[in-house]
């Protein structure tokens, strides 16, 4: 089983999507999933050239975005997508193998080593989804939580 490392080496990410305000009453996987079908629609619409990695960004004011990289022949290409740079500066990382709804359990690891170094959790926080794989069990995201 992969430990959760706490890194004090600055990270940067550049992606660019769809944003909105998570509203409290609501799941997060509300937002995800309106925010993806936004994202996908403008890139499907306007065929813009991407890696093929999504990313979830869960930032300052409960603002939430949707985002991919891009690649730079999308740079002539008119599209609605905003870029979004974020530079996390100190972070703990956890690779989660397995289905999307057990992510709580990969949050719960980052906040018990953060504990453990004497750091807690902070804005933002960003996933990084893999491939699909149809096989839940090998579903891959990456999180790197802010921590201070």
């Amino acid at each position: 089983m992969q430990d959760v490392q706490v890194c004090s080496e600055p990270k940067t990410f550049t992606i660019y999507g769809v944003s909105r305000t998570h509203q409290e009453a609501t799941n997060y996987s509300e937002d995800v999933q309106a925010l993806m079908n936004q994202l996908w629609g403008e890139i499907g619409a306007k065929k813009l050239p991407h890696l093929g990695i999504n990313h979830m960004i869960y930032s300052f004011n409960d603002e939430v975005i949707a985002g991919v990289e891009l690649k730079p022949e999308a740079a002539g290409i008119e599209h609605s997508l905003k870029p979004f740079t974020i530079t996390l500066r100190s972070y703990a990382h956890f690779k989660h193998i397995g289905p999307y709804d057990r992510l709580c359990d990969a949050y719960d690891r980052i906040r018990a080593a953060a504990a453990a170094s004497g750091l807690k959790v902070t804005q933002p926080g960003i996933e990084v989804y893999g491939h699909w794989n149809e096989d839940s069990a090998k579903l891959e995201t990456d999180i790197y939580q802010s921590v201070e």
